[in-house]
């Protein structure tokens, strides 16, 4: 979205505004969250270079813990584009005067197939809009620019997927609108997901259970060559990914950050990420669904086996040490654990075995539209 905000491509649409809030002209109302209020708040890219300052004019909470906020946006650095630099549309692109297309999802033979009898062989603009995994955006880009070259008389553009605005606004089709091109031909797709793998996402007390059941679903898997799947378990990752954060709540953030961007990149390359921290604070959880969700699916498991069973299990003595006063800020003892409103599946492995449980999380999976233990596709679910 703040790539669309900076290019004009948008409109008159300078900045931010609060949820609910409507703007004389713009098509589309951007909304932003930040985990903090501040007179000004930088944005950033992947690499955390400096794009552009939001000046905050207003915010209001998000009832969690987060803000809206509501501003204009100063450019302070022109993004470097990974891919379709040169295919970038701008508003001097100069569409609108004839045909457009507009494509996303897939370009088939039947797609091509349809724009030539709907607009012949008269000059067209196409722009592709690109979804979040830049592989699966240069193929889609790669193949309708093929097509453009031997149709002739096609010129073809990329546009960022920014999905739908808060208020259901298709945006795309906005970008369009105020470039001229209101009435276009559709071709947008939405296509399963079928070549990227997943993350699960085990969260619960301390003894509860997670990282057996974490093992047993990763030998499982391995055994039926669905996935090649990685396990971040909790005591792993604070040996060798976070050693020598702490266990205060932004320390553990920062380690539930690090699992969700090692997660994601393994679940965006084909693999299963099975993930096993506590993970007791709903808006850590919440970050690292959004840190997943643009190039993967995001399973969260609650494994909510009660604190009594989980204690009576204190194989390394850490509850008796948080009882005794030794350890501070230690999750059922003197740290909350907050439980998951959003979890895709819930197990308590006092009452359930652990091939239960293993059993459940793979039927979720299955339901999801992910592959099952025989290696079909059981759902084209759309993204």
């Amino acid at each position: 979205m703040l790539e669309l905000i900076l290019s004009g491509l948008l409109g008159h649409v300078d900045g931010y505004r609060l949820p609910g809030d409507s703007e004389r002209g713009w098509p589309v109302v951007p909304t932003l969250r930040s985990p903090q209020v501040a007179r000004q708040i930088v944005l950033t890219d992947a690499d955390n270079t400096p794009l552009a300052t939001v000046v905050v004019e207003r915010s209001r909470s998000d009832g969690e813990d987060s803000w809206w906020v509501s501003g204009t946006v100063r450019e302070e650095r022109r993004a470097e584009h990974g891919i379709a630099r040169a295919q970038r549309l701008t508003v001097e692109s100069g569409i609108g005067r004839g045909a457009v297309v507009l494509i996303a999802g897939r370009f088939s033979p039947a797609d091509a197939e349809s724009l030539r009898g709907e607009v012949g062989t008269e000059p067209l603009d196409a722009v592709v809009v690109g979804p979040a995994d830049s592989a699966a955006a240069a193929r889609l880009l790669q193949d309708v620019e093929d097509w453009g070259r031997a149709r002739g008389g096609t010129r073809v553009w990329y546009l960022p997927d920014a999905g739908a605005g808060h208020d259901g606004i298709d945006v795309a089709a906005a970008v369009l609108a105020s470039m001229g091109a209101a009435h276009f031909i559709d071709l947008r797709h939405h296509v399963a997901r079928r070549d990227t793998g997943a993350v699960v996402l085990f969260t619960g007390l301390s003894g509860a259970g997670k990282s057996t059941i974490a093992r047993a679903l990763v030998e499982r898997i391995s055994s039926s060559g669905i996935y090649r799947p990685v396990l971040l378990d909790g005591d792993d990752v604070r040996h060798e990914l976070s050693a020598g954060l702490g266990f205060g709540r932004e320390d553990r953030e920062r380690n539930l950050r690090r699992i969700a961007w090692v997660a994601a990149r393994v679940a965006e390359g084909g693999g299963l990420a099975v993930c096993a921290p506590i993970a007791p604070f709903a808006s850590s959880r919440d970050m690292m669904r959004a840190m997943v969700e643009p190039v993967a699916p995001f399973l969260v498991v609650y494994v909510s086996t009660p604190l009594a069973v989980a204690e009576s299990r204190d194989r390394k003595g850490l509850y008796a040490k948080a009882r005794a006063g030794l350890i501070e800020d230690f999750t059922g003892i003197d740290s909350p654990y907050e439980t998951p409103t959003d979890a895709d599946l819930v197990l308590d492995t006092s009452t359930s075995s652990i091939e239960e449980c293993v059993a459940g999380v793979l039927a979720v999976i299955a339901a999801r539209g992910e592959s099952t233990t025989e290696g079909r596709q059981v759902d084209d679910r759309d993204e």
